[in-house]
């Protein structure tokens, strides 16, 4: 949860592109001098997979290192590295990025549910909408795993900014509920589903600065309507905190510079 000045800065350097992080999109990976050796040396010529989570989630697995450990972390991101599948996310006891390899996993509990997964690939897919080679799991991508592979990046930007005043109002997440909704109208799920995934979903400055990157990617009207949505959260509550104003801005301003015009009246 953002709650100060300096989450807020950093958001902003992340959604500008002027923030590194561990690796790059769509390209090699690049070391970062954060994490272990070993795990750098493990991912090296890595090439992401999926980015722009930000999902809570309790997982059991053998580290790189050969050590067991029971964390829960915020995941950011799915990557491949060779034929492995990895989790990149912080680790939320030692606030420090970590990688865990997929198939060193013995448990994941979604902390949002409350259910247990014995199975990882099957989190991948339900979870975070990522297709798992039909080898490893036979099955393919259920409804709601749709769903998230669809919206999880305009889902990270707008839970964030739902706790960027420190305060994650119902009002506001039924804001962003609605624009989901109208987004995956073709897609069976409940709202209890959606709910309970947007209650999971916990972004920090890193991850929605990946989301919104990826989001910048799309055609125009997506961009445009999920602006819309962005100003139909920030107003949810019936007006804009000042930390909500200055995000605004700023994205207004990154926009603008590709073109978009907006007349905020904010």
């Amino acid at each position: 949860m953002v709650t100060n000045t300096k989450d807020v800065v950093k958001a902003l350097q992340m959604l500008s592109g002027q923030n590194d992080y561990s690796y790059r999109p769509d390209t090699s990976f690049s070391a970062n001098p954060q994490m272990p050796q070993m795990v750098q040396d493990t991912i090296k010529g890595t090439r992401e997979k999926d980015s722009g989570y930000a999902l809570l989630a309790n997982i059991i697995y053998r580290s790189i290192s050969g050590n067991e450990k029971d964390r829960d972390f915020l995941i950011r991101r799915v990557i491949h590295s060779k034929n492995d599948m990895f989790i990149d996310g912080m680790a939320m006891d030692i606030r420090a990025p970590r990688l865990v390899k997929v198939s060193e996993i013995k448990q994941i509990r979604d902390i949002g549910t409350g259910r247990i997964y014995d199975n990882a690939y099957k989190f991948l897919q339900d979870r975070l909408g990522v297709h798992v080679k039909n080898e490893i799991l036979p099955e393919k991508l259920n409804t709601f795993g749709e769903l998230v592979k669809r919206m999880h990046n305009e889902i990270a930007v707008l839970m964030y900014v739902v706790a960027l005043d420190g305060i994650r109002e119902k009002s506001e997440r039924m804001a962003v509920m609605k624009y989901v909704k109208e987004h995956t109208k073709d897609l069976q799920y409940t709202d209890e589903e959606l709910n309970d995934y947007l209650i999971s979903v916990a972004p920090d400055a890193e991850s929605a600065g990946m989301a919104f990157q990826r989001i910048l990617r799309k055609d125009r009207q997506t961009i445009q309507d999920f602006i819309s949505a962005l100003i139909s959260v920030i107003m949810a509550n019936g007006k804009a905190d000042d930390k909500e104003r200055v995000f605004l801005a700023k994205v207004m301003d990154l926009l603008e510079a590709k073109g978009f015009v907006f007349n905020l009246g904010l």
